[in-house]
């Protein structure tokens, strides 16, 4: 095999391969990419056997081939080298050169015969409004769990279902036993993909975001034999579902009253951010105080000091104190899109709910909240 190819858009896709490949894994061959040359462009290829990436770029294909690199050894120097054509090669007994400019490696390669198979991708895919589904990709994710202990909450529930109107919606759920988040997102017709409830790992959601990103125009999806597919112009990736039951989420989720504390979510992020340089690293407790229409929010730190900030709010019922890991809450803050939320609680030990009051009348967080000593 022997190909020329521009540093940068070589760079891009090794980039994404390499994101995609198991950091420490007890098969060497899973910390490799696989090189495919033929026909004018270059395939690469990445799997940890549960999430697999192809991706295709256009090259000068000097000698067809397919060899298997250590991925993120061929990152690092085609990050460093200069940004001229690359020259890669495959030598005797399965190295490879590597050349640019000034700059000459040498590295060893495995053949790609003993790369693992990629899952064959069904034949129909259908397109999903980009925009939205990166939306509540992007809502939902934060809150999966990442203890693989409790497989079933390493990922994000996806759930297709229709209300007394006919009115089709994808729901997308994610727990980790401490704070949930849920968003119902309307769709412009069914897609078929999920009615039973699917499980897709944290990792597949990230690589999905990363694909919409990359080129939204052109990306489809597709779920078949325990996968979900996505696609777009040049990349497929195939994500291995989580084969586990989703536990009963609503069981979680208290009956919204529709009054509390609306917020503005700017200040509070802000307030939030500064209060918590001062909390205890390990729980990040910060203490919430609702009083009228003040909510003022204290951390103290027997080691480093405390701090205390206040901002206005809408709110008329009885004083409340409340504490939260301060992450959790910067955590929703971070996805909302609507100018003001709304906090409703019963109690300061019971589980308290953020809900969006605009843009995001259809997404909600739930968090637990911390034991005041």
């Amino acid at each position: 095999m022997k190909i020329e190819i521009g540093q940068e858009s070589f760079f891009d896709v090794i980039s994404r391969a390499q994101s995609t490949l198991e950091r420490k894994s007890t098969r060497p061959i899973l910390e490799n990419v696989l090189l495919k040359a033929f026909g004018g462009e270059l395939t690469i290829s990445a799997t940890d056997l549960r999430v697999s990436l192809t991706q295709k770029v256009p090259c000068k294909v000097m000698e067809a081939g397919s060899i298997s690199i250590h991925g993120r050894k061929l990152h690092e120097i085609i990050k460093e080298i200069s940004k001229e054509d690359v020259v890669l090669e495959t030598k005797e007994n399965n190295w490879v050169s590597i050349l640019a400019g000034n700059s000459a490696f040498h590295i060893p390669g495995t053949p790609a015969e003993e790369y693992p198979s990629f899952p064959t991708p069904p034949e129909k895919f259908q397109k999903i409004n980009p925009t939205s589904f990166d939306r509540v990709l992007m809502k939902t994710a934060f809150a999966a769990s990442s203890d693989e202990t409790r497989i079933y909450l390493c990922g994000v529930y996806f759930k297709e279902w229709t209300d007394s109107k006919g009115k089709n919606f994808l729901k997308l759920v994610s727990t980790d036993g401490h704070r949930l988040s849920l968003v119902d997102e309307p769709l412009d017709s069914t897609l078929g993909l999920f009615t039973n409830g699917i499980i897709v790992p944290k990792k597949g959601v990230n690589e999905i975001k990363s694909l919409l990103s990359n080129d939204a125009e052109n990306f489809e999806i597709a779920c078949s034999d325990g996968r979900l597919y996505a696609k777009n112009q040049n990349i497929l990736l195939s994500v291995t579902l989580i084969d586990a039951s989703f536990p009963n989420y609503q069981q979680v989720i208290p009956e919204i009253s529709g009054q509390g504390v609306f917020i503005p979510c700017n200040p509070f992020k802000n307030a939030l951010r500064r209060v918590s340089i001062l909390s205890d690293q390990e729980t990040r407790s910060v203490i919430v105080e609702i009083n009228q229409n003040v909510m003022t929010l204290f951390s103290d730190n027997p080691g480093l000091g405390d701090a205390k900030e206040t901002i206005s709010v809408e709110y008329s019922e009885q004083p409340v104190k409340i504490a939260f890991n301060a992450n959790y809450i910067m955590d929703i803050l971070k996805v909302m899109d609507d100018d003001s939320l709304r906090m409703e609680f019963r109690d300061s030990l019971s589980p308290v709910i953020f809900v969006g009051t605009d843009k995001d009348a259809r997404f909600l967080s739930v968090v637990m909240p911390m034991r005041i000593d």
